[in-house]
């Protein structure tokens, strides 16, 4: 049977790269330029090809310099790539979800892909998306995002655990999903320009959720595809685990409009019932991703920490909205 035959794009945001690491981009720029050469080059025997080579576009602000310097130095070990056209799209709007709808308005294959700057693939991850879509019936495909927990430290360990990522799926299984990260998902080309993301301030990484909800009411099924792995780093030090977690309690009280009273108690409950959830499952499951007996009291910390800042973000959200809406916004 000849190969699938597929066009596709990969939108990129430089959007985390403020909070990142530079070397993940790069290692992330490297493995998909390879996974795509191995995909242009496939012989018959493929399940899937590439037409032509990989169009990436790296969306990024434009009044940013210290950005498009970072951008083209990474890019620059890409352009003898002959199985990846990537493009500098610099926009005016910094914020995560402008740039990445500018992304994929500015992209030209018939599949959009969005790969966040501080997440690297698996190897297999861009064939595994694209084979997916051999079906008809798919259109939006989002693939296990899971927190890099190697080393010794308990820190990433605990995250992996109990932040907001599954654990990394050892399966290669295309199951039914009701969600998905903006950071590792893939969409035909018309599923995804006919809706786009939200672009709502104050409310980053809710964009995804409002459009999972768009998608739903649309009647329009997400696949979840285990194999098309990609590790996404825990917080980058102490300020922006304070940051993601007050922003993920600020982005809850802009989205649920119950009454104070009753929101405060209810979001106090949950946060609770996180900490206790997130012990259980350092207690449990600790071994899993090689924490030691003696590290679990230090990674249970982690848990009580973020999810008492993320209560405190909705209570200052919901105490003072107009305060709140312009800060933590990541």
């Amino acid at each position: 049977m000849a190969p699938q035959l597929v066009t596709a794009s990969v939108i990129v945001e430089w959007y985390n790269m403020t909070h990142a690491e530079l070397g993940r981009a790069a290692r992330m720029l490297s493995e998909l330029a390879a996974q795509a050469a191995s995909l242009y080059e496939a012989d018959e025997q493929a399940r899937v090809r590439l037409a032509q080579p990989l169009d990436l576009v790296i969306a990024c602000e434009s009044k940013d310099g210290s950005s498009l310097q970072h951008v083209q130095s990474t890019l620059s070990g890409l352009t003898s790539a002959t199985a990846v056209v990537p493009r500098l799209l610099p926009i005016a709007d910094s914020r995560y979800c402008s740039l990445k709808n500018a992304g994929a308005a500015a992209s030209s294959g018939e599949i959009i892909i969005f790969l966040d700057s501080d997440v690297i693939p698996e190897p297999n991850w861009l064939a595994v998306l694209l084979e997916t879509f051999a079906s008809p019936r798919v259109s939006v495909v989002v693939g296990n995002t899971y927190v890099d927990c190697a080393g010794p430290s308990a820190y990433p360990k605990a995250m992996a655990l109990t932040w907001m990522f599954p654990l990394r799926d050892p399966s290669n299984q295309l199951t039914p999903s009701t969600w998905f990260y903006a950071n590792n998902v893939a969409f035909r080309r018309e599923a995804f320009l006919s809706r786009q993301f939200s672009d709502v301030a104050g409310l980053t990484h809710a964009a995804a959720k409002l459009l999972v909800e768009r998608l739903q009411r649309d009647g329009v099924a997400i696949w979840n595809a285990g194999g098309a792995r990609a590790s996404h780093p825990p917080p980058n030090g102490s300020i922006h685990f304070m940051m993601r977690a007050i922003a993920g309690g600020r982005a809850r009280a802009f989205l649920e409009p119950h009454p104070k009273a009753v929101n405060m108690m209810r979001w106090m409950q949950s946060d609770i019932g996180s900490v206790t959830w997130g012990c259980k499952q350092i207690v449990l499951n600790g071994s899993s991703v090689g924490l030691r007996w003696w590290q679990l009291p230090v990674a249970i910390v982690f848990p009580a920490a973020y999810y008492s800042l993320r209560y405190l973000g909705s209570l200052l959200s919901t105490l003072t909205p107009g305060l709140m809406r312009n800060r933590f916004d990541l």
